[in-house]
């Protein structure tokens, strides 16, 4: 039996990404499924809405399993890729031509805001994002 693009979208309801409890078909995740040489090459993009997704790696190795799983399948491409929603509108006049901002605070000093910063720069960095960091101590009203 070959197998088509409905049962691979079936096969990859199997995925659920667990932070948000539903499965990656569900979600819109699953995107560009192909079916090649009578079923036995499949491919497909899955796209997640973060750069730093902690479940990366896991969505992707169940997504591998479950489609190669299937009867006939002999090869699964899988592409991880990312579409970052912002809100429409105007841009900030305070940070001109700046899409989207993260800010870390505290009410305390010392529990590690400019660790926690920077980290998520290098991270957000090391995945593709344009990343500016300003760490500054802002202290009143």
């Amino acid at each position: 039996m070959a197998i088509g693009e409905r049962e691979v979208l079936e096969a990859l309801k199997a995925v659920e990404d667990p932070d948000l409890g539903r499965d990656i078909v569900t979600l819109g995740f699953v995107k560009d499924v192909a079916v090649k040489s009578a079923g036995e090459r499949v491919a497909f993009t899955v796209q997640l809405t973060t750069t730093a997704c902690p479940v990366r790696d896991r969505l992707e190795e169940e997504a591998r399993r479950a489609v190669g799983n299937l009867p006939g399948v002999k090869e699964v491409d899988v592409r991880m890729t990312f579409q970052v929603t912002s809100r429409e509108g105007e841009p900030s006049p305070l940070i001109p031509k700046v899409k989207n901002t993260i800010a870390v605070a505290s009410g305390k000093g010392g529990v590690g805001k400019s660790t926690v910063a920077a980290n998520r720069a290098v991270a957000l960095g090391q995945s593709g994002a344009q990343v500016g960091l300003m760490d500054t101590d802002v202290y009143g009203p």
